[in-house]
């Protein structure tokens, strides 16, 4: 087979039906840098030469892993990573193949396990909290650990919340930009939820599953739920929302905000005559009190299709959900009446060169193009209320460096919405030392997911540490008592029967 595009280099492969295949095209030097190739990440200073076996994954990869940086020098970052990445290295482990290292995003990772949650000061937008731990594969270094929350959204004033969700998980859907991209933007709808609001699940696919009436107190429940959806099966999505409505009907909040919100593909109805009768059923229910909310996801035109007259229909609101940030505020208005918290929102650190003699940023890693692109400029991004974030730094710490005054501070830049004004709050980050042995297991956790997907990236920064060591610190840090954490550490065992097979057949072949 072979594939050719205009502006990128032509490839050539042999493929077998038992293999899943991913093409990787190159762009040819004379090209202009695609639209998609967006900085997410910036860095001014020279390159430390620490790394000089290279990064295996970054040879055949679009993405680089971000280099240490000497001082002087600052690092900036989008305030928003997205949660689509954990998704699709578990796809890829779960047919028994290695992940393509431009899946392997660690910010997106971090951000999926929201290791710590800590609501800002009253009056303040958002709250900042660092520690700095010993580095397991490199015991001269040094790690930053860096979590900002922004507060929930204010809903004092809003009624309480009957809410249904209507999630598509037929076959269809088993795409990166349709259920993984539902799953991740229903997140923050529910850190949101407040104990008088309500959440149900009503879920088409292989079948009809409900689970009706959890209270947002409930939110690890909530987010249990969701994550365990797989996708496979037929769209019966009509039978979907009819008993989605019997179900907002059976949670009724009088003087409540009751609602139903619909996240599908493509349409429900397959025939005209089905469409008429939904249409006039929906009516029945939005005159009864019942509202509907349609979000399209993946849907390249949705002009032709039935959703955006149907959310007319139910008075709610209609989107074709593209991006995750976009799925995450149209989502919370159905809840909040509001999106984003704040706009155009960046970090940037600036370390102590009298403490730090070099650092890097794990994750955030950026395309070639974009590198290389000297006009491409940075922006920030929006972030929606209880928002959270996690960076990781590894630092290369002075050796006459004790552990006293500031290591690094750190500023959040963001505009509010509607307005043009930057502002901006800062944080320092103070330089005590805690040995990962003695660390939370928040923090510990946090280092493990990073580890393991610096070896999903082949990454030339772990040394010598090896498969073994990664699943024995995964297995003391995470419980297995809950869903997410049975799950990860079974992507871990996967991951290291399949990585080391390949390196045994690699030294077999050699």
């Amino acid at each position: 087979m072979t594939f050719t595009y205009d502006g990128y280099e032509p490839y050539t492969t042999a493929i077998r039906s038992t293999d899943f295949l991913q093409v990787l095209m190159k762009v040819l030097p004379s090209a202009a840098t695609p639209a998609s190739d967006r900085l997410i990440s910036t860095i001014t200073g020279p390159v430390i030469p620490t790394n000089p076996g290279g990064n295996e994954a970054d040879m055949r990869s679009g993405l680089v892993e971000n280099p240490f940086v000497a001082q002087p020098a600052t690092m900036s970052f989008t305030g928003h990573c997205g949660g689509i990445s954990h998704s699709l290295i578990r796809r890829f482990l779960e047919m028994g193949a290695s992940v393509p290292a431009d899946a392997v995003k660690i910010e997106e990772m971090l951000d999926y396990f929201n290791w710590k949650e800590e609501e800002p000061h009253p009056g303040e937008l958002f709250h900042c909290s660092s520690a700095m731990l010993s580095c397991p594969w490199n015991s001269g270094h040094r790690l930053l650990l860096l979590n900002i929350r922004a507060g929930k959204a204010d809903m004092t004033q809003r009624p309480a919340a009957n809410i249904v969700l209507v999630i598509d998980a037929s076959g269809s859907m088993d795409l990166p930009n349709k259920l993984p991209l539902i799953k991740s933007a229903i997140r923050p709808l529910v850190h949101n939820l407040r104990d008088i609001d309500t959440i149900s699940l009503v879920v088409y696919g292989s079948g009809l599953n409900v689970m009706a009436g959890i209270p947002g107190s409930q939110k690890n429940r909530i987010i249990e739920a969701i994550e365990q959806l797989r996708p496979g099966g037929p769209s019966p999505g009509g039978d979907g929302l009819r008993l989605a409505y019997r179900v907002a009907r059976h949670q009724w909040i009088p003087g409540g905000n009751n609602r139903i919100i619909l996240m599908t593909d493509g349409d429900i109805c397959n025939t005209a005559t089905v469409e008429t009768e939904m249409a006039e059923y929906i009516g029945q229910q939005t005159r009864e009190g019942i509202y509907l909310s349609c979000m399209g996801v993946g849907m390249e035109d949705s002009t032709h299709s039935e959703l955006p007259a149907f959310a007319r229909l139910g008075k709610g609101n209609f989107a074709s959900i593209r991006e995750e940030e976009e799925g995450e505020e149209r989502l919370l208005n159905e809840l909040t009446g509001r999106g984003s918290i704040a706009d155009r929102v960046s970090v940037t650190a600036e370390f102590d060169t009298t403490l730090v003699g070099g650092y890097r940023l794990i994750g955030w890693d950026n395309k070639r193009s974009a590198l290389l692109d000297t006009g491409l400029k940075f922006e920030g991004c929006s972030v929606c209320p209880a928002h959270s974030m996690t960076a990781l730094f590894e630092i290369v710490p002075k050796k006459d460096s004790a552990e006293i005054g500031t290591m690094a501070r750190m500023k959040i830049g963001y505009c509010l919405p509607a307005e043009h004004t930057g502002r901006s709050i800062s944080y320092a980050c103070p330089n005590r030392f805690i040995a990962f042995e003695r660390a939370d297991l928040a923090l510990k956790r946090a280092v493990c997911i990073a580890l393991f997907g610096m070896k999903l990236r082949h990454s030339g920064y772990v040394g010598q540490v090896g498969w073994a060591e990664v699943e024995r610190m995964t297995k003391e840090s995470f419980s297995g008592k809950d869903y997410i954490d049975k799950d990860y550490l079974n992507l871990v065992a996967r991951a290291r029967k399949i990585y080391e097979n390949k390196a045994g057949e690699i030294a077999i072949h050699e």
